[in-house]
């Protein structure tokens, strides 16, 4: 199974970081915050205030069921950062 990856720019709206299928062997996505700034991540609506904190220079695994697909947005409280993303699919 292939992966996929990416670096999106993520900045003070809500910005789509990658969209995870439903496969039974995804154990989750790893996020690299390569920026200087916390990102926050969560869903569609995700707000700095709402989302899970990601402290600059951080990588951290986002758990996935398989169960069904899910969409893994980030936002900051200001400025940019660059979210580096890797899953199997």
């Amino acid at each position: 199974m292939p992966y996929q990856s990416g670096v999106v720019p993520v900045g003070t709206t809500a910005a789509l970081i990658c969209t995870v299928g439903s496969a039974p062997e995804n154990d989750g996505v790893l996020i690299n915050n390569g920026g200087s700034v916390t990102v926050y991540l969560g869903g569609s609506g995700v707000t700095a205030s709402t989302g899970f904190p990601v402290a600059a220079a951080s990588t951290v695994t986002v758990p996935t069921t398989g169960a069904e697909g899910l969409a893994l947005y980030g936002i900051t409280s200001s400025s940019t950062s660059d979210i580096s993303f890797l899953f199997p699919g």
